[in-house]
């Protein structure tokens, strides 16, 4: 998956760090921000990140919605994979995919649930199928753009 991502990346909810510290760990030069809001989570990926030395990973222990878009570099790509519906991504969110360049990626599964509750001013900007060994199910990953801020 990390070939589909730029360099600016925010794990959502990042919890126990899936995807969010093996992108880091193939991608050493990528900005990885992991957000978590419970205390433990954050730090075992704070403990992760330091055994790992994964020097450009940084843990972030706040609520989504408290985060301000001027702490990040852009573009910025919001991730994620376990979080929930895209309406719970996007409004966790919002603040940071209306800035300029800024998407959402979730990685999902075949068929794609929850795309008729995108609000109207956000847009399905792109589908990429990810490549996985030995699973049953076929894995997505959708991007989700602020229709004002698209920059195709």
């Amino acid at each position: 998956m990390h070939p589909l991502l730029g360099v600016n990346i925010l794990d959502l909810g990042s919890g126990g760090g899936f995807p969010g510290i093996p992108l880091a760990v193939v991608s050493p030069k990528k900005n990885v921000f992991l957000v978590e809001r419970n205390e433990r989570k954050a730090a075992f990926l704070l403990n992760c990140i330091n055994r790992l030395g994964l020097s450009k990973a940084i843990v972030i222990n706040k609520n989504s919605e408290d985060l301000l878009p001027d702490s990040f570099p852009r573009p910025l790509e919001v991730i994620t994979r376990a979080f929930g519906s895209p309406l719970k991504a996007i409004f966790a969110s919002k603040k940071l995919l209306e800035e300029p360049g800024a998407s959402l990626k979730m990685m999902k599964t075949l068929p794609f649930v929850g795309a008729e509750d995108i609000p109207k001013s956000y847009q399905i900007n792109k589908i990429e199928n990810i490549e996985t060994k030995g699973k049953d199910k076929q894995h997505i990953l959708v991007t989700i753009v602020h229709k004002k801020k698209c920059t195709r």
